[in-house]
């Protein structure tokens, strides 16, 4: 699965949950289920193993999370969406015996310096609880289950190497899909219109994502990249219909 094909199977989903309500709607049937949409804003960490990523990427990035639902009664519903990191990217100096996505550093090409960058992105599917803490208050706690579908990306760019330096454009792509578990609690606020906001935290297991090398380059050595579950703290808001 692309990008574009992860982007397309989400905004389909959606399409489908928004066309569903309009159909239902029609019939007569849907009265008591709510459709919403809503946008956060996230911040990402997402650590890495000792020498498969930790001395070479980013471990924080900015997100959004676009997303729709339907709540099919005051206590659940569903909810579908797309979720995309800022790429973000880290210079590095590694010398012998450091180890640089698998592969401890030589002494031959010691120091070297590498430039990096990582993006993660991908539709997500969720059940949603919702609890009230009375008729009339406008706050209400959530959590959901869900599963994430995943693409990892880094590029790897070995930028010089040895003493003197010499110039080097070697650069490596890693890529890899993978459907991981994705855990959401937090809290949302709906206003006297439609209109609400909602503050979250989640549990990803992008230690699931092993991201490896698929570039087809020459070479016994496959580079890796191995994440650490992730930590999504987020805010945003929602409409709900």
């Amino acid at each position: 699965m692309n990008k574009k094909s992860g982007l397309a199977i989400s905004v389909g989903i959606i399409a489908l949950l928004t066309n569903s309500v309009v159909i239902a709607t029609g019939n007569g049937w849907w009265e008591g289920y709510r459709p919403y949409i809503g946008l956060d804003a996230q911040m990402r960490r997402m650590d890495f193993k000792g020498g498969f990523g930790d001395n070479l990427l980013r471990h924080n990035a900015p997100q959004g999370n676009l997303y729709a639902g339907i709540k099919l009664n005051d206590c659940v519903g569903v909810e579908a969406g797309y979720e995309a990191t800022e790429t973000r990217s880290r210079e590095a100096t590694l010398t012998t015996g450091e180890v640089a996505a698998g592969m401890p550093v030589a002494s031959a090409f010691s120091p070297i310096d590498f430039k990096s960058k990582v993006k993660v992105q991908g539709p997500h599917l969720d059940l949603v609880g919702f609890y009230s803490f009375g008729e009339n208050v406008p706050v209400q706690l959530l959590g959901s289950v869900g599963v994430s579908f995943f693409k990892g990306t880094v590029e790897r760019r070995t930028v010089q190497f040895s003493n003197p330096p010499i110039a080097s454009t070697m650069n490596r792509t890693l890529s890899e899909h993978k459907a991981v578990l994705r855990l959401m609690g937090g809290l949302q606020y709906l206003w006297g219109c439609n209109l609400g906001a909602r503050a979250t935290i989640g549990l990803v297991k992008t230690s699931k994502l092993v991201i490896f090398s698929n570039d087809g380059l020459p070479g016994i050595f496959v580079p890796e990249i191995k994440p650490k579950d992730s930590t999504v703290y987020g805010l945003g808001v929602f409409w709900i219909f």
